[in-house]
């Protein structure tokens, strides 16, 4: 009666004709399902268990038609943003197989079944059959951490600001950082252990201007695995250890204008600064940083919680004239600047500058 046809497996739903042909064989299931006769049933699958985001090409299944005539298949993506595969719509003849590469974007979601495609499968007797397979997605990148150490160091205090960023760890469980002094054991240590992706350390400790300190960093995974580390040592003096990145986030808050009028006059520096940004997701605040390059005590910081538009102000005697570096930042929920721009104006010199 089957024809030496076999069965997709459990949930299998058969209906049959007056004249007990078979008219339809459907099946849903995803891979939490695993039987061991996919590959011998009518539409026979051979799946790979995960891909990567930012794969191209890469296998993802091979299709065998399983019955006596000739077999067509068609593939649907359940989110079609996610990938692109290499046919939607294949015809095997009988006994015939193919393979099926995928192509998946650098910003598809990851994790368990993340990514689900639909095999539809039909032949000229009136059978046919679909089913849905889940697969798991991999971040294609490799884990990375970005450190960015800022030595602020005066009046003979070591002075640190440690700003640290987990990318890539899929079962990320925490961070560990540790700020020791080398020369003088007298000194306190520090040791943090945090459990989120991002964050910011601060150090100090006073009478070690000039001593050495090592700064170490540990990533973890959910079974206590180290998957980074990194050690770096620094003189604190004041000047920034090599090797600081800035974190980044390309799905956060981004400037995407700022415009200075400058009213400078009698000697004293006016500015009025009004910015714009987007994507409000994590977004905590705007920093604008007036930096004055020739004299420090006329730096300053202003800080404006406006989304997605909002206005500073800077006014500072003594300054006409200075080259000011103005910098505006967007900061995060965890105190992280996720973008920044900057441009550089000498006060007085021109009423209007703006970014881009």
């Amino acid at each position: 009666m089957l024809g030496g046809f076999g069965l997709i497996g459990c949930g299998a739903v058969l209906h049959v004709s007056d004249s007990f042909a078979f008219s339809q064989l459907r099946a849903d299931r995803t891979t939490s399902i695993r039987t061991s006769n996919d590959e011998t049933a009518l539409l026979g699958i051979s799946l790979v268990d995960s891909v990567e985001t930012g794969a191209e090409e890469t296998h993802l299944a091979a299709l065998t038609n399983n019955t006596n005539s000739a077999m067509t298949i068609s593939l649907t993506l359940e989110d079609p943003s996610q990938a692109e595969l290499s046919t939607r719509s294949v015809t095997l003849a009988s006994g015939g197989s193919t393979s099926v590469a995928i192509s998946v974007a650098n910003d598809s979601p990851t994790g368990t079944d993340a990514l689900s495609v639909e095999f539809y499968a039909s032949n000229n007797t009136g059978l046919s059959t679909s089913l849905i397979r889940s697969i798991n997605v991999e971040s294609g990148e490799q884990p990375s951490l970005i450190r960015n150490i800022r030595d602020r160091t005066e009046n003979n205090t070591s002075k640190y600001r440690i700003t640290y960023q987990v990318n890539n760890v899929s079962d990320f469980d925490n961070i560990k950082i540790s700020v020791k002094n080398l020369d003088v054991t007298w000194a306190e240590d520090l040791f943090v252990e945090r459990s989120v992706r991002e964050g910011i350390v601060e150090y100090s400790q006073g009478g070690t201007e000039g001593n050495e300190h090592e700064f170490t960093f540990e990533v973890f995974d959910g079974t206590g695995t180290p998957v980074l580390s990194e050690s770096v040592t620094d003189v604190s003096s004041g000047e920034n250890p090599p090797g600081n990145e800035e974190p980044s986030n390309s799905d956060g808050p981004k400037v995407e204008t700022f415009s200075i009028v400058d009213t400078t006059q009698w000697n004293t520096t006016n500015y009025s600064l009004d910015y714009e940004v987007s994507n409000r997701d994590n977004f905590e605040e705007v920093q604008v940083t007036f930096e004055n390059t020739a004299n420090d005590w006329a730096t300053e910081t202003v800080s404006n919680g406006s989304f997605p538009t909002g206005n500073v102000s800077y006014s500072q005697g003594g300054t006409e004239g200075d080259t000011y570096e103005i910098t505006v930042a967007v900061i995060n929920q965890n105190g992280i600047t996720i973008d920044s721009e900057s441009i550089t104006h000498v006060s007085g010199s021109d009423g209007n500058v703006s970014y881009p």
